[in-house]
């Protein structure tokens, strides 16, 4: 059933494929216009722009894993370094997921829900070990191309 409404920040996750990058604790999608300045003397002194380059950008944060995603049914933060240490684009998906009634809840993306999709490069993964808490994450998707908006099957 699609989302209709304000909903829970815990739906929406990153996957790389068709798998979600494991226990995320927030995500956020940016995309950017630039706007290079198109003014002239006939502007009156006001600033005119134009449309410029589109770029967009993912990140998100959480705990950080080392169990394979082929075992574990998620992408571990091994594999987030993995896949920035050989310069692998990797195709990632914004979307809601369902997290209740799914054969494999928390990995299903909800049926007719927007997604925002494209060919990305790992820009940074950070992991962060402070004494007596959870060993943490962060990774940033730098897209390389067009980000594409749909809608889930």
């Amino acid at each position: 059933m699609a989302t209709t409404s304000v909903f829970n920040g815990t739906s929406l996750v990153v996957l790389i494929g068709s798998e979600v990058i494991g226990f995320a604790t927030s995500c956020s999608l940016s995309i950017a216009i630039d706007a290079p300045d198109a003014s002239t003397k006939q502007s009156l002194g006001w600033a005119d722009e134009i449309g410029g380059q589109k770029s967009w950008s993912l990140t998100t944060d959480g705990l950080a894993t080392v169990v394979p995603g082929a075992v574990a049914n998620y992408i571990s933060t091994t594999e987030l370094a993995n896949f920035a240490i050989l310069r692998q684009p990797v195709t990632v998906k914004f979307t809601t997921v369902d997290n209740g009634t799914s054969p494999t809840p928390g990995v299903t993306p909800v049926p007719n829900d927007t997604y925002y999709s494209g060919l990305a490069f790992i820009e940074s993964v950070d992991m962060t070990a402070d004494m007596e808490n959870p060993v943490t994450y962060s990774v940033s998707f730098k897209g390389t191309g067009p980000l594409t908006i749909g809608t889930n099957a």
